[in-house]
């Protein structure tokens, strides 16, 4: 077995993913009290607009824009986790993670 290392590279096997976001506080929970809208795969935040979550076929998998409930409600394992900087900026990191299939 050949075994290598590779500097600075972040590697899973293809049967798993892993998400992480980090934003203001603000942003948290303005998005966890229905303001915002998480632009999931641009990964913004966008003012809350009830005609972006619009899907006819009603498929996570494929929504762009999500509530906090549809997002911590995935098929994945979901985490959220406050931390202040240190010159004192609060921010949040949050994610998904787990196997994709």
């Amino acid at each position: 077995m050949k075994i290598q290392i590779r500097q600075n590279v972040f590697e899973t096997n293809s049967s798993s993913t892993h998400s992480i976001t980090i934003c203001t506080k603000d942003q948290f929970y303005a998005w966890k009290n229905g303001e915002l809208l998480f632009k999931r795969w641009d990964e913004i935040f966008v003012e809350y607009d009830e005609s972006l979550l619009i899907d006819p076929e009603d498929n996570y998998y494929e929504k762009d824009y999500m509530t906090y409930s549809d997002y911590m409600n995935m098929d994945y394992e979901t985490y959220s986790q406050e931390y202040k900087t240190p010159k004192g900026d609060e921010i949040v990191a949050f994610g998904y993670y787990g196997n994709d299939y």
